[in-house]
């Protein structure tokens, strides 16, 4: 797992680098409520859940290109974010580069489940999020 996440956060480092970076307006498919699930990764490779740390992370992201992030039902960030389309996942695969205050993370949608993982560095946590309807 460790190898995988550092050539992982090598290969997004000079892809994100070497890309032309083109903005444009948020996908409709981020656009809504998102739960967190959990996420993985760090150092001791661990997996923290709702379940495991006591909270409970809602985020939602606008049309108008705003979002905010609660943990327990209580406001705890908000601000602006963009989508950089384009990133080279794999040859054959593209995804999205959420950027938002000083993160940009790796985005990518399937069905309503939302996955972001850390670019820039080596030992960094993949998060998911599922859709709330």
């Amino acid at each position: 797992m460790r190898t995988f996440t550092l050539i992982f956060a090598l290969f997004a480092v000079v892809e994100i680098s070497s890309c032309k970076k083109e903005r444009q307006a948020p996908s409709s498919s981020i656009v809504g409520q998102w739960r967190w699930v959990k996420s993985v990764g760090g150092i001791a490779g661990l997996t923290l859940t709702p379940q495991s740390t006591g909270n409970n992370f809602r985020d939602e992201y606008y049309a108008d290109s705003t979002y905010k992030r609660y943990e327990n039902n209580a406001l705890v960030a908000q601000g602006d974010f963009s989508i950089v389309k384009g990133y080279h996942f794999t040859p054959s695969e593209i995804i999205d580069v959420l950027k938002f205050g000083p993160a940009n993370k790796s985005m990518l949608i399937r069905n309503d489940t939302l996955y972001m993982g850390d670019l820039f560095i080596n030992d960094g946590f993949g998060d998911t999020y599922v859709r709330i309807k």
